[in-house]
């Protein structure tokens, strides 16, 4: 999925997706898992058929078509444009889908996985029609407590959230509420908890999949580099003839780095030059460091785990550098 734009105040409402336990309503559809989240009230029924917006009494549908509604409005020139115009289209509609958060599949969901203390799930949402002229089609959004917090333009997640009430009068305010309800009637809801990734796997076994431990050597060698890479989505791993592994960019030797493990030893190896080197001049630089010691330095508290896994899940296999 590529990349979100964001938007500052995407308060999103994974409050009211998470209510997607009870049956659905105001034409939205949802599975079996959702009764476990839920956080508000399924009885909205009345405010999707008299065109208004009860802060308590939200649909999950109504909730995520909300959220958009909002981020829209506070994107960066939203006062002298009208971003959220595609809502109003005729048939206009969204799928909702619901992961947890430690479990979301590749190529889905925020790079910078810092949560807020609390959450547990991760919400994205989708117009089903797009414009990408402006508008903000799509969001990822979490919740802790009666707090929304969403996509933040970097990748990651706001610190600091929004209710629903807010964003409720504020879309009353603004005139905003039909626009809402129009992309809320045709709007899906997925959960898709239960899933789980190579990281979660690894972590569950205790050992580290080829992907987490190839970020923790790129981060020890040249983090700058691999941070870039990974962003700009052209960061691969896999393993060569000899038996190492490696992660790179697929460019000159500087973005190559190799690395083989030996129970807790790793041997890594990559070309930095330094000063008024050229590559070709470069000798290629051997470090032999433990598993431990780099948990230790990029692998102990959840926040740290939480960027690593998220760089982990981005890489993507040697196999797919000549479709790419």
């Amino acid at each position: 999925m590529k990349k979100l734009v964001l938007s500052l105040a995407l308060a999103v409402t994974a409050l009211t997706l998470a209510a997607c336990g009870n049956s659905s309503q105001g034409g939205t559809s949802s599975t079996s898992k959702q009764h476990s989240t839920k956080l508000t009230s399924n009885s909205s029924s009345q405010s999707a058929t008299t065109g208004t917006l009860n802060a308590a009494h939200l649909t999950p549908a109504q909730t995520a078509a909300l959220v958009l509604y909002y981020g829209d409005a506070h994107m960066p020139g939203a006062d002298s444009n009208d971003y959220s115009s595609h809502m109003a289209r005729s048939g206009q509609g969204a799928v909702v889908k619901i992961y947890d958060k430690d479990a979301v599949p590749k190529k889905v969901g925020l790079l910078y996985k810092t949560y807020p203390a609390g959450a547990s799930l991760l919400y994205s949402m989708q117009l089903t029609n797009p414009t990408n002229n402006g508008h903000l089609d799509s969001i990822y959004y979490t919740i802790s407590g009666d707090q929304f917090y969403f996509s933040d333009g970097d990748a990651g997640l706001t610190h600091e959230g929004v209710t629903t009430s807010q964003m409720v009068a504020y879309a009353q305010k603004h005139g905003g509420v039909s626009r809402i309800l129009n992309v809320a009637k045709n709007t899906k809801v997925q959960d898709l908890r239960g899933q789980s990734t190579a990281s979660n796997q690894a972590n569950a076994s205790g050992g580290l999949t080829t992907q987490q431990l190839g970020t923790l050597v790129a981060l020890y060698a040249q983090p700058d580099w691999f941070k870039a890479g990974v962003k700009s989505d052209a960061m691969y791993y896999g393993t060569d003839k000899s038996g190492y592994s490696f992660v790179t960019a697929n460019g000159d030797p500087t973005s190559w780095v190799y690395f083989k493990q030996n129970g807790n030893d790793v041997t890594i190896k990559y070309v930095h030059p330094e000063g008024d080197e050229t590559v070709a001049e470069t000798p290629q630089t051997v470090k032999h460091l433990t598993v431990d010691r780099l948990k230790a330095d990029y692998y102990t508290n959840q926040s740290q785990k939480n960027e690593v896994n998220g760089y982990a899940d981005k890489l993507k296999p040697e196999s797919e550098y000549n479709d790419d």
